[in-house]
């Protein structure tokens, strides 16, 4: 706070503070709302970059390679899609990269503050997480129309499994230097998580604690050992005592599609992707990536290209606005050159952290990217505003632009 008076600091720093401040509300509040407090995050970032003459930005290499991707969408927007909401929200994308650097380089004045007002409203996401589970309707009285999930103040989007996935260990920093308070809050937050009631959202966050402790804790290999075999236990005893969690992680997982499957006696790849909605998604953009391999369908065409009758037909069905998985999202809309350009800017980031000090903030990013990319696990759209700033957050904490000047 006292960085904030400091008189030194223009109006547009103060205007983003504040911005920055209630972005993670902005979610739960709705996409224009969010979009907004985003719009003018980069516009005033901006400007105050032009006005104290700071220009690290344009010189910064990760951004010039952004760019490279940015450029890249508006083409296969222009040349692939041949949709104009496509190319608008193609257009407007760049807000994310901004907003990473924006984040980035706000972090530098008002860490303590910005880490302090999220922990607190994580705190108050989680109390009501227990609050709807217990209670079956949130603390402001709305409830899930949807058996054995928990809506939280997402309603029925049903977005707070990825907003928790995406803030957890952000806002584990506030315990960066209690390694007591650390682990309590840790196994709070976990339960929380598992409460939720969706599966892969919490396999994210458990295979995010499972890295923490085997890659950033400096203690014995036996207490890396001990920690989480803790967490395994309490999450395994936490499913075994609470009916529809019972349900939703071994009887729907194991019981409805292996019966689906012992129907048809045949075993093949056919019977096994019809056994699963996700999986039906994953074939449909399989297919479409097949067929438009080098530069994908367009962006944001899935919702369109998975309902052609090619993709349809012999009983798959696997339409939707979005394949349901990042590595699937991106090949089936933007072709094998947009995933590659993605994901070596990721692994390139990822590489140049290997050695260097990192902060927990950074840690928390470096989790969040592998749990993000692991293979086959259903996930939120990637190029949906909800799933782009969430993953833009975290991506802030991972780029070290260089010529940076805080002056």
């Amino acid at each position: 706070m006292n960085q904030l008076l400091n008189k030194k600091n223009s109006i547009y720093s103060k205007l983003n503070y504040i911005l920055i401040l209630i972005l993670p509300i902005s979610l739960f509040v709705g996409s224009f709302v969010s979009n907004t407090v985003i719009l003018f995050i980069s516009i005033f970032f901006i400007i105050d970059l032009i006005q104290k003459k700071n220009f690290f930005i344009i010189k910064d290499s990760n951004f010039k390679f952004l760019i490279i991707i940015y450029l890249y969408l508006i083409v296969n927007s222009v040349l692939i899609s041949y949709n104009s909401d496509s190319l608008f929200k193609t257009l407007v994308f760049i807000r994310f990269f901004i907003l990473s650097y924006a984040i980035y380089y706000y972090f530098h004045f008002f860490k303590k503050d910005f880490i302090r007002i999220w922990f607190l409203i994580f705190l108050i996401v989680s109390f009501d997480i227990f609050f709807e589970f217990y209670m079956g309707k949130n603390i402001l009285g709305f409830s899930s129309n949807y058996h054995g999930r928990v809506a939280s103040f997402s309603g029925d989007e049903l977005k707070v499994g990825g907003y928790y996935f995406g803030f957890l260990f952000l806002a584990m920093a506030f315990f960066e230097n209690n390694k007591k308070l650390f682990i309590i809050f840790l196994i709070i937050f976990l339960l929380a998580a598992l409460l939720i009631g969706e599966r892969s959202n919490f396999i994210k966050i458990f295979l995010m604690c499972i890295f923490f402790f085997i890659f950033f804790t400096d203690i014995s290999k036996l207490k890396k050992l001990m920690y989480i075999l803790i967490l395994a236990t309490i999450t395994i005893l936490t499913i075994n005592n609470v009916p529809h969690l019972k349900g939703k992680f071994y009887h729907h997982v194991f019981d409805v599609y292996l019966k689906k499957i012992e129907g048809n006696k045949k075993l093949d790849y056919e019977t096994i992707v019809k056994s699963n909605q996700y999986l039906s998604h994953y074939h449909a953009a399989l297919m479409i990536s097949r067929d438009n391999f080098l530069f994908g369908s367009g962006y944001k065409t899935f919702r369109f290209e998975s309902h052609k009758d090619q993709y349809t037909k012999d009983g798959f069905f696997g339409a939707s606005t979005h394949p349901h998985q990042i590595h699937f999202e991106i090949l089936s809309e933007i072709g094998v050159v947009g995933y590659l350009l993605i994901m070596s800017n990721l692994i390139f980031l990822l590489y140049k952290q290997r050695r260097s000090d990192k902060s927990f903030l950074t840690k928390s990013s470096i989790l969040f990217i592998l749990a993000s990319l692991f293979p086959l696990l259903p996930s939120g759209s990637f190029f949906t505003s909800y799933g782009a700033t969430i993953f833009f957050i975290n991506y802030s904490f991972l780029i070290r632009p260089n010529q940076i000047n805080y002056n």
